[in-house]
């Protein structure tokens, strides 16, 4: 059952990590940090110009930053609230529960579980797509 469970919390999990898109959110902090450091080594614009696009920069790079952090507690949250409910249900489940966290054979088990389940749902028919012949 504790296995069930932490697998459930994977899913969960990827599935957040997906819809809420903060991946993109990541890429973009990285995409504009990088335009940053360009502007900044640019011998074309004068060190006003610099000054103003990196403190433009810098306040849009904050405000991602915090939806990215937003979108990870939130994240946490609801992870949260799946462990709470699981261990309400199942209350001889909280100790074992908590001692898997921490076991690295489990957390390397979950994580090859995750990512076969990533894969699984990446392929069309899982969407429930026609598939090609």
């Amino acid at each position: 059952m504790i296995y069930v469970s932490l697998l459930l919390f994977c899913v969960v999990f990827f599935e957040l990590f997906v819809s809420l898109r903060i991946a993109t959110d990541a890429m973009a902090i990285m995409a504009r940090s990088q335009e940053a450091m360009r502007v900044l080594g640019s011998a074309q614009l004068s060190d006003d110009d610099k000054e103003v696009f990196v403190r433009r920069a810098s306040g849009q790079i904050f405000i991602a930053t915090l939806r990215f952090a937003a979108k990870f507690a939130l994240i946490g949250l609801a992870l949260y609230a799946l462990f709470w409910c699981t261990v309400t249900v199942f209350p001889n489940s909280e100790r074992p529960l908590l001692k898997s966290f921490v076991s690295p054979v489990v957390i390397i088990s979950l994580t090859v579980a995750t990512m076969a389940y990533a894969w699984i749902r990446k392929k069309p028919s899982f969407r429930g797509s026609p598939t090609r012949a």
